[in-house]
């Protein structure tokens, strides 16, 4: 499949992705109790650091990086877990509730920890690559993070799915990457450029209000840009979240997905 084939696969998936979020927008709920602990999180980790401890030490600095890239993962992977439990359920005709998809979510705990611990360390490891040196430091470490972010990227459907172990999320997310990686390409740059998109407006009411002279008129101003940019990212981070799940529920089950059309879903893993 050509380059603009599978973009224009990519937006049609997309599509019914956000038809399905609009018939249950109470999904957009799960990635906003995500992101709510994850500041609170960052505050509570962030001013601890500032009270008891001297930031300038080198092993000070290197545990509350850490500490904020397990939290912020783990964090990160409850809310999509959630997200993709949900999806799956409405794929399977269900009207999964928003406690219901959070307590799915807690139940691979375990393999969330493992998967946040691994995030943590490669976190690291690719920030000192950046930290040894300037362009090629940068050039590495972004490539080595664009390579884990490829083996990773369906490990939470995985785990929702396949209940699967720490080794085995790996495993299984590397192997349907593999297979239908290249296909796939077009839904995962338009659900990103989309959700992108859906941030815009929010930003540039930002923009214009940072603009304003007058500071009781930006005041408002501000807060509907604000707002709007919050409720595009929410939505945002669903859409990216329910396309992942339809791709890896076609790909690895080769089952309908209800609000899918399965020519679609065939075309975007390769399926032909």
């Amino acid at each position: 499949m050509g380059l603009l084939r599978r973009l224009q696969t990519g937006f049609r998936l997309t599509g019914q992705s956000a038809g399905l979020l609009r018939r249950n927008p109470r999904f957009a709920v799960l990635p906003l109790v995500s992101g709510l602990a994850t500041l609170v999180y960052l505050v509570a980790v962030l001013g601890s650091t500032l009270l008891v401890g001297d930031i300038g030490s080198p092993l000070v600095a290197v545990g509350v990086l850490f500490a904020v890239y397990f939290g912020t993962s783990l964090l990160a992977a409850f809310g999509n877990a959630a997200l993709v439990y949900a999806a799956r359920e409405s794929f399977r005709g269900a009207d999964p509730t928003v406690v219901e998809s959070l307590r799915a979510a807690a139940g691979h705990a375990g393999a969330l920890v493992v998967w946040a611990l691994a995030s943590a360390v490669v976190g690291l490891v690719l920030r000192a690559i950046e930290s040894s040196s300037d362009l090629l430091g940068d050039i590495v470490a972004a490539l080595l993070g664009l390579a884990w972010g490829a083996l990773t990227y369906f490990v939470v459907p995985v785990v929702v799915f396949e209940d699967a172990g720490p080794v085995e999320m790996f495993r299984e997310s590397g192997r349907t990457v593999r297979d239908i990686w290249g296909e796939a390409f077009g839904a995962d740059f338009t659900t990103e450029a989309v959700s992108l998109l859906l941030v815009l407006p929010g930003i540039a009411v930002v923009a214009v209000a940072l603009l304003v002279p007058d500071p009781t008129g930006a005041g408002p101003l501000l807060l509907v840009g604000v707002a709007l940019a919050a409720v595009g990212f929410l939505f945002g981070a669903a859409l990216q979240g329910v396309t992942k799940a339809a791709l890896y529920r076609y790909a690895a089950e080769d089952g309908s997905v209800e609000g899918f059309d399965e020519a679609v879903l065939r075309e975007a893993t390769g399926d032909r």
